[in-house]
């Protein structure tokens, strides 16, 4: 495939192309989808780079990361032959907490017909107290709206009752850490859409409406850190970030066979494995030691012994998590594993092991020309917020975000039409 250079790009008209963002500890990736008159989307270009200045999904070090991503984003315009200028990206790290809260107002019309304001208003009694000026608002998630006593409401605009409650899920993040990758993003040159919790985007590009139904539990594996969503009834009704990921396997096998993280990386990547069974216990491999001088011959059966306990206990933490939010028994859709760290060979038989769920990998699903680029656990998040963006062109909306308003201070105003837009 020939590449064009920057100076080349094409310019496209801005509604044609949406662009998703995923920074990681260690990959940034640049996903360009255009639009097709019936919003189906053509994944045109990709572009992926190292992630520097990125630790446990937090921006560490800015001007680091602003390279990050400016490398990313060239290559993705290279392929696609279009020039971007806004993205929707995602947010990790465990700076992001969650939690359910209901709010309930007294309807004010007369009529006791339902207004939209009626339903701002509830949703602001929903969410006060829990923003603060440390913890910003990056979601809010309408579960069901209550009218009387009446439950299971989507959207109750233009019905009649005199009291209304709403159930959602807040999604909320460090100020610092949202206004740091805020900064990152527009310094490299691009404006943003959107913030989304990269869990939230994955969950689009691989779980069906029919596991979000039944109830299932999504476990997106990172580098740096380990997010979950639980599902049920058609939408998120638990999510958590744990500090653990794929970087603490491979701090383990440097440790334990006495290597460089580089080279234990490496080892992870061609010759790791969770499971005994699915190995020779002869088959040898051969490493360098720290001074890269000297090598030595390890057992594939060695490598096991040190990845599977801590593949063990990121899913023994997965499942305290699970535990603890009281759906354990409402997600008979089992366990979806995705993420870089997915990648692992028999990752999901532990899964299914630790946490007594079936257990599945989860990939995106895309139907076209770089599919077999693009269908890869490790770029579940860039594939999901195109998916994202493309509902929200879909429906005629975006949500630009200016330095100024990323804040999310001026966001308020457009949750319920983005509530009744997701559900």
């Amino acid at each position: 495939m020939i590449f064009k250079s920057r100076q080349e790009v094409i310019d496209m008209e801005r509604d044609e192309i949406v662009v998703g963002l995923d920074i990681g500890t260690r990959k940034v990736c640049t996903v360009i989808g255009e639009l097709g008159e019936d919003n189906q989307i053509e994944i045109i270009g990709i572009g992926t780079s190292p992630s520097l200045g990125v630790k446990k999904g937090v921006i560490i070090d800015l001007d680091q990361a602003i390279q990050s991503v400016k490398q990313s984003i060239e290559s993705s315009e290279r392929m696609a032959g279009a020039r971007i200028d806004s993205v929707f990206v995602s947010i990790a790290g465990s700076h992001i907490t969650s939690v359910n809260s209901k709010g309930v107002i007294a309807i004010s019309e007369a009529s006791s017909e339902i207004t939209e304001r009626d339903i701002e208003k509830v949703i602001e009694a929903a969410k006060a107290g829990i923003v603060s000026p440390e913890k910003e608002l990056i979601h809010i998630l309408s579960r069901e709206f209550v009218v009387d006593g009446q439950s299971g409401i989507v959207d109750p605009l233009g019905m009649s009752g005199t009291r209304l409650e709403c159930k959602v899920h807040i999604i909320t993040g460090s100020s610092t850490a949202i206004q740091n990758l805020i900064k990152c993003v527009e310094g490299a040159g691009v404006n943003i859409e959107e913030i989304i919790f990269g869990t939230l985007a994955s969950s689009n590009a691989v779980l069906s409406s029919t596991e979000k139904e039944l109830g299932v539990l999504l476990i997106d594996i990172g580098a740096g850190t380990t997010e979950i969503a639980i599902f049920v009834k058609g939408g998120l009704a638990y999510s958590a970030v744990l500090p653990v990921g794929g970087i603490q396997i491979t701090n383990d096998l440097a440790i334990g066979l006495r290597t460089s993280v580089e080279e234990a990386e490496k080892i992870k990547i061609n010759y790791g494995t969770a499971i005994e069974n699915s190995i020779s216990p002869e088959k040898l491999v051969e490493i360098s030691s720290i001074n890269e001088k000297d090598k030595q011959n390890i057992s594939k059966k060695y490598l096991v012994e040190i990845i599977e306990p801590r593949v063990s206990e990121i899913f023994s933490l997965v499942g305290a998590e699970v535990k603890k939010s009281g759906y354990y028994d409402m997600i008979p859709g089992g366990a979806v594993i995705t993420g870089g760290s997915s990648l692992l060979p028999g990752i999901s038989e532990v899964a299914e092991k630790v946490l007594n769920l079936p257990s599945r990998l989860g990939r995106p699903h895309y139907q076209g020309e770089l599919a077999d680029m693009i269908n890869d656990p490790s770029y579940s998040a860039a594939v999901g917020l195109l998916s994202y963006a493309t509902e929200r062109y879909s429906i005629g909306r975006s949500f630009k975000l200016s330095r100024k308003k990323t804040g999310l201070k001026n966001i308020f105003g457009k949750i319920y039409s983005w509530l009744r837009d997701f559900f």
